[in-house]
């Protein structure tokens, strides 16, 4: 497998303006096609990408590059475009009664990176514009680690291209793009899990967004996620509680000590030292005692806690953030993960439709759809790699001295949690002086109300700001 430039394929082009921090942008933009091809030369796969460039710069040379995407596998950039990187992004007034129907409306992403930093949205093969040509190379990129291997080949190919192999790289990654991004800092520096050819480009700072590694934790997940429960129950149980920030605390000081280590004795637990440990459990979840104790004081987040907590009220509450809710209905039968999901199957069609918007003003002219999540994709893919995450990011932080690493969580996310970032930010083996955590007030996607992204941009961009050496 090899990656080539110069094939025919889609290029287009235009120009916008953004006013960020008092100071206006202006900056042009090119979509375009980039091409892997065979042995003999034909086109096997593309990757579509989607780069922003302030145009006022007068040798853009050693200017920062951020490369951003999603997750999935299988999953497009449209949502880090549409809601968090772009310059334009969806415009909704409350994002917790959001509107399902168009029409939808654009506005200006004052959170955008621009002036700090050129931006890349990327769809990987298969997703968003990115297309699989050759059904006999789904191996090669439907797979963790020929993922990673196709990823770098893009940016060294697209930095090369542009005369960019001096500028500082930044990477954001969601969901399952966190561990891509964990994996694809190893691969550019030449420490990838197949044999990766030296490329030798070091990353200067990652940003990792609803963290997942690919692999189960060897801790209790009932305990690494308590802090999200606790955060879910007390925004829909507030009475009687003290203030948020302080029941996560609470919540997190049980999770590690009393509760570990009655999860740690199992069976051997005396009676009522379970009951006192479930009583605790019901506080701070709000999933009554004697489930708790019938269920060994374990819980699984998807399948019992969201359809738990507002039981009483007929309600189930999103998995990808648990502040949503609608009618729990059993004679409504669930036909997808994604649509059927309080959360996502609210704010999809907004997304969806913003980015059919971005596509108009960057002048993308094909018909060729874009989806914001492929289940062909995801339900074909290779999740194993030879090398871990964690693994890669650790010997990526070792041979890197500068490499920074922002964990950003939203605590109402009860599918990528911010329990899981914390145990993957503090037993991955990184060395905690470049390592920051952030936690706010949304899901999945951190960067959804605008209290939220408020948060997550100032720190996002402090951030990037110092792994650049700003």
């Amino acid at each position: 497998m090899r990656i080539e430039e110069c094939l025919e394929k889609s290029r287009f082009e235009a120009q916008g303006s953004i006013v960020l921090n008092g100071q206006p942008i202006p900056y042009r933009t090119v979509c375009e096609d980039n091409f892997f091809v065979d042995e003999e030369g034909q086109p096997t796969a593309t990757i579509f990408s989607y780069a922003y460039f302030r145009s006022d710069v007068a040798d853009p040379s050693t200017r920062p590059v951020l490369f951003a995407y999603n997750g999935g596998p299988g999953c497009s950039s449209l949502w880090v475009h549409a809601g968090l990187f772009g310059p334009r992004r969806v415009k909704l007034e409350d994002e917790l009664h959001l509107p399902t129907v168009p029409p939808f409306e654009l506005e200006d992403n004052p959170h955008c990176l621009l002036d700090l930093c050129d931006i890349v949205l990327v769809d990987p093969v298969g997703t968003g514009f990115g297309r699989l040509i050759q059904e006999k190379a789904r191996p090669d990129f439907y797979d963790a680690d020929g993922d990673v291997k196709a990823m770098a080949m893009f940016i060294e190919q697209w930095l090369t291209r542009y005369n960019r192999r001096n500028s500082p790289i930044l990477l954001a990654g969601e969901s399952y793009g966190t561990g891509r991004s964990a994996l694809l800092a190893a691969e550019l520096l030449g420490a990838g899990p197949i044999k990766p050819d030296t490329l030798g480009l070091s990353v200067s700072g990652i940003m990792l967004l609803g963290s997942t590694f690919f692999e189960a934790n060897p801790a209790e997940p009932s305990a690494v996620n308590l802090i999200t429960m606790a955060a879910t129950n007390h925004y829909h149980h507030p009475d009687g509680k003290p203030d948020r920030d302080t029941f996560i605390a609470q919540a997190f000081d049980f999770a590690k000590t009393e509760y570990l280590s009655a999860l740690f004795q199992g069976d051997a637990l005396p009676e009522e030292e379970q009951k006192a440990i479930a009583e605790k459990l019901a506080y701070f979840t709000g999933i009554e005692t004697e489930f708790w104790i019938r269920h060994h004081l374990r819980i699984d987040m998807q399948k019992e806690f969201a359809h738990l907590l507002l039981k009483d009220q007929g309600l189930a509450v999103g998995f990808y953030d648990g502040r949503y809710a609608w009618k729990d209905d059993p004679a409504i039968r669930d036909s997808n993960v994604i649509a059927d999901d309080p959360a996502m199957g609210q704010y999809t069609p907004a997304f969806q439709t913003a980015f059919a918007l971005i596509c108009k003003e960057l002048n993308i002219s094909f018909n060729r759809s874009s989806k914001g999540l492929v289940f062909d994709v995801n339900e074909t893919w290779q999740r194993k790699s030879k090398s871990s995450p964690a693994q890669a990011l650790a010997g990526a932080m070792r041979r890197n001295p500068k490499l920074r690493v922002f964990f950003a969580s939203g605590l109402y996310d009860l599918c990528t949690t911010a329990g899981n970032a914390r145990y993957l930010a503090t037993h991955s083996h990184l060395d905690p002086s470049r390592v920051v955590i952030g936690e706010y007030p949304s899901g999945h996607m951190a960067y959804l109300g605008e209290e939220s992204a408020k948060l997550l941009g100032a720190d996002m961009r402090e951030f990037f700001t110092q792994a650049i050496g700003k």
